[in-house]
């Protein structure tokens, strides 16, 4: 039988809270982080009908995921992963991706992009770049190419588009951020006030991650913390954010200023959700509407 839906929220979050949030506060070494990363991440199924293999775009390796039907779909998604700039891989996120690869039929990219600490800011904005320019080289056309991240990869896919933006390269057809960690000031009002409801991030964790990426640049530097920068002449850009997070401000922020910078931003805050609920949708039907609104939105303007 079936549980039902609000059953399973519950027990998510509560196990979220439990192996997640209330370790996590502790300033834990980074190795332990890691290795609980990387553990957890093997109970989400991956999609059987998508193919993985293993790729260099750049200076970094990355996995790719293609559906076996996907046929002659030339959409491509270079995804950045997640984990507060020091956690994560393609192994920690290759359930997400093929979830992506299943419901869009793009050939999606997890890119094995530098960590800190031992990699601070801007090393792994540029490997994304240079993992992008390669794509391009490849033989991709932009108008094909979109950039996607969760949580922190949300930050480096933003800053990447900046900086491409301000290189003057041409830029990828669209951005879509999840759950998206913007401002490593940590001066959102969610911070405080969701700081009970997010079953997933805690204060700490975010500030034990931004101290070890920013090295000695300021946290308010515009392309460490990319709410802060200049941000016209975006791609068309989809913003998903669980209305628990803590990170919920920097969502709504993100949506005003580029809005007022005049870019087309579509905003959609998911009732009840947590941090990165994306990576739920084999068990959740709101984590799998989101991934098809994800589907839609690349079918509109990718």
């Amino acid at each position: 039988m079936a549980l039902p839906e609000h059953f399973k929220r519950y027990a998510i979050e509560r196990i979220l809270k439990l192996t997640c949030k209330i370790p996590s506060q502790y300033h834990l070494p980074v190795p332990v982080l890691r290795q609980s990363m990387t553990l957890a991440s093997k109970s989400f199924p991956v999609r059987a009908e998508v193919d993985i293999n293993p790729v260099k775009l750049g200076s970094c390796n990355a996995e790719q995921h293609v559906l076996y039907t996907n046929g002659l779909s030339k959409k491509v998604v270079l995804h950045i992963h997640g984990g507060v700039f020091f956690l994560g891989g393609p192994d920690t996120h290759r359930a997400l991706a093929s979830q992506i690869a299943a419901q869009t039929g793009a050939s999606v990219y997890v890119l094995d992009y530098p960590l800190s600490p031992e990699h601070i800011y801007p090393t792994a904005v540029n490997a994304i770049k240079d993992a992008y320019m390669a794509l391009i080289q490849a033989g991709h056309d932009a108008k094909d190419i979109i950039i996607s991240g969760d949580s922190c990869g949300g930050n480096l896919a933003l800053a990447t588009v900046i900086a491409l933006r301000e290189a003057k390269i041409i830029l990828p057809s669209a951005l879509i951020l999840m759950s998206p960690f913007l401002d490593l000031t940590l001066s959102g009002e969610s911070m405080q006030l969701n700081k009970k409801l997010d079953a997933m991030l805690n204060r700490e964790l975010l500030a034990q991650g931004s101290q070890y990426y920013v090295g000695d640049y300021p946290l308010d530097h515009p392309l460490v913390s990319p709410l802060f920068a200049d941000l016209s002449g975006l791609p068309p850009t989809l913003i998903q954010v669980g209305s628990k997070e803590i990170l919920l401000d920097d969502a709504n922020r993100f949506k005003a200023l580029a809005d007022a910078a005049g870019n087309h931003i579509e905003l959609n805050i998911y009732p009840g959700m947590w941090h990165v609920f994306q990576m739920f949708s084999p068990w959740v039907s709101m984590a799998e509407q989101s991934i098809l609104e994800l589907r839609d939105f690349m079918q509109r303007y990718a």
